[in-house]
C-alpha cells in the first residue's frame, strides 16, 4: 500500500492502513522469536506549553518594541493591545507549527519526555506481564521525532550485540524522517536479531496484541 512512498506525512503513522501494515511487521518479528513485541505511536509525549508561551512573549515583545521605536507615536493602550495580539499570534503559531514549538524545547527535555512516556506505556499496556518477561515496547513519538525501545528483564540486551543498537537507531531515524516504510523495515530487522538468543518455540503463545497501541 505504501510501496511507492519513501516519506509520508506524520498523520500517516496514525491512519488505519498504516496501523495494519505495522501490525504485519510485528507478526513478522514474532514469527522468529519468543519475545513479545508491541508498537505504540503517540503524536506527542510531553506538555510543551511553557515553550509556546516563550514564543508568545517573544513575538509580543517584538511588536511592542517596534511600536516604541517607530517614528509614529502610539498610546500606551495601543502598544499594550498590539503586544497582547502579538503574544496571542506567537502562541497560536507555536501550537500549530510543530517545528517552531520543537525549536523552543531543549533536546534533553524532548528525550526525557519520550523516555517517561515510554516507560509509563510499558506498564500501562501490560508488557511486563508476559510469562517469560520477554516483552518489548517500541515507542514512537512523532512530535519529538524519535523512537525508544524498552525491554523487559527477560531480554539481555548485551547479548543482542551491535546490530540491536543499530536497528533501534534506525527506528528513531525513520520516525524523525516520518518514513513509515523505513520504520517498518527497521522493526523487521529486530526479528533475526532476537531469534539468535530467543528463538520461537513450537508451543509459543502470543501473549500480547500485535495491533499498534
Amino acid at each position: 500500500m505504501y510501496g511507492s512512498l519513501s516519506n509520508v506525512a506524520e498523520a500517516d503513522f496514525f491512519r488505519e492502513e498504516a496501523k495494519l501494515s505495522t501490525a504485519r511487521s510485528v507478526k513478522a518479528v514474532e514469527s522468529q522469536t519468543s519475545a513479545e513485541l508491541v508498537v505504540a505511536v503517540r503524536r506527542r509525549s510531553g506538555d510543551y506549553r511553557v515553550a509556546a508561551y516563550h514564543w508568545g512573549f517573544v513575538l509580543g515583545g517584538l511588536v511592542a518594541l517596534y511600536l516604541l521605536v517607530t517614528p509614529e507615536v502610539f498610546t500606551v493602550a495601543e502598544i499594550a493591545l498590539d503586544g497582547a495580539l502579538g503574544f496571542g499570534l506567537g502562541l497560536a503559531l507555536a501550537f500549530n507549527v510543530s517545528a517552531l514549538l520543537r525549536a523552543g524545547v531543549r533536546e534533553k527535555t524532548l528525550a526525557r519526555c519520550v523516555r517517561d512516556a515510554a516507560h509509563a506505556a510499558f506498564f500501562d499496556l501490560g508488557i511486563s506481564r508476559t510469562s517469560g518477561r520477554t516483552g518489548i515496547l517500541v515507542f514512537a513519538s512523532t512530535f519529538e521525532q524519535r523512537a525508544l525501545v524498552v525491554t523487559d528483564v527477560g531480554i539481555d540486551v548485551a547479548k543482542l550485540g551491535a546490530a540491536w543498537g543499530e536497528a533501534c537507531e534506525a527506528l528513531s531515524s525513520a520516525v524523525k524522517r516520518r518514513d513509515l516504510l523505513g520504520f517498518e523495515a527497521a522493526l523487521e530487522r529486530l526479528g533475526p536479531i532476537l531469534a539468535d538468543t530467543l528463538p520461537r518455540a513450537a508451543d509459543d503463545v502470543n501473549e500480547l496484541p500485535d495491533e499498534v497501541r
